[in-house]
């Protein structure tokens, strides 16, 4: 089955919070020998939802981590935050990850969004227009320190003088750019910018975001057809409707949430329901999933999704 003449791809991302190091590399591990397309972590400092104490790993370190415990499996983070690292940091540590996976890194960035994290540490948090504007001024800086010899940026909040970047990313002329959103800064970005745009939300919503994301690329001139659109639900899958129920009724009182103001975030039911599920995102142009389990990780859902979910798909 294609999207937009695009193969379907499906990832998972491990949420790094609450678990241990053994844990997370054998779920990893899990992850490429069931024939997942890409494996990603998080960017946080605190767990991103319920109370704030209980582990929760740096992503980078993380990233590179991955890099070494995997052989096949792309690797990325969903979504890296423009605040945590200055961009030629980010830059820098990106392309040697490039280097440590034999070329399988998928770069990603966003605007942040957990402020708790920010007061928590004493960082700055400023306005939404503004971490609009460090991301656009961040992606330029990436972009060039991966493709140019030199860079020279000045910027409002960030600047470069005659900056080298080596090594240079092994992928040419730069690792794939996912961009993560769904707000209007960021779809106007992710039109300047991106090779693949991810959100949450329902296929009601990703059709209603994503025809936006197209007048922002007809605004810039960037033909809409260049971007790979992808979304980032939970899974909640099982034999039976009623275990599924379960299932997503545990992991979101979990996270401190509801599941009935959350259920356009998941995918949820039996394999025919869920595989039903896929094929409506499929209909509104969505070709690329980022499916996010929390410790403790249990593979039954993953395997099942692989065996009987994705072969229905055609």
């Amino acid at each position: 089955m294609e999207v937009r003449g695009r193969p379907l791809h499906f990832g998972v991302q491990l949420q790094a919070q609450r678990t241990s190091w053994q844990d997370y590399a054998a779920a990893l591990r899990s992850v490429e020998e069931l024939g997942f397309d890409s494996a990603w972590t998080s960017d946080h400092l605190l767990p991103f939802s319920g109370p704030d104490d209980g582990a929760c790993f740096d992503a980078l370190t993380t990233l590179a981590a991955m890099a070494t415990l995997t052989s096949r499996v792309r690797i990325g983070v969903l979504v890296n935050g423009v605040l945590y690292r200055d961009p030629a940091t980010l830059a820098k540590s990106a392309a040697l990850v490039d280097h440590i996976s034999g070329g399988r890194l998928e770069f990603s960035l966003g605007a942040a969004w957990a402020e708790r994290e920010f007061r928590t540490y004493g960082l700055p948090f400023p306005s939404l227009a503004q971490r609009y504007e460090r991301l656009d001024e961040a992606l330029q800086i990436v972009r060039s320190l991966w493709r140019e010899q030199r860079t020279t940026f000045v910027g409002h909040h960030y600047s470069v003088e005659n900056a080298p970047c080596e090594p240079k990313p092994l992928q040419q002329p730069h690792p794939p750019i996912t961009i993560g959103g769904s707000g209007l800064g960021t779809l106007r970005l992710a039109a300047k910018h991106a090779t693949i745009w991810n959100m949450q939300g329902s296929p009601d919503k990703c059709a209603e975001r994503s025809a936006l994301l197209r007048r922002c690329c007809e605004e810039v001139g960037r033909n809409f057809d260049e971007i790979e659109l992808s979304v980032h639900p939970l899974l909640a899958l099982a034999r039976t409707r009623e275990e599924a129920e379960a299932l997503a009724t545990r992991t979101a009182a979990g996270h401190g949430q509801d599941l009935e103001g959350q259920r356009g975030n998941w995918l949820l039911g039996t394999p025919s329901e869920v595989a039903d599920q896929l094929r409506g995102y499929a209909g509104v142009g969505i070709s690329h999933w980022v499916i996010g389990i929390g410790h403790p990780f249990d593979m039954t859902r993953l395997r099942l999704l692989r065996e009987e979910v994705l072969p229905a798909l055609g």
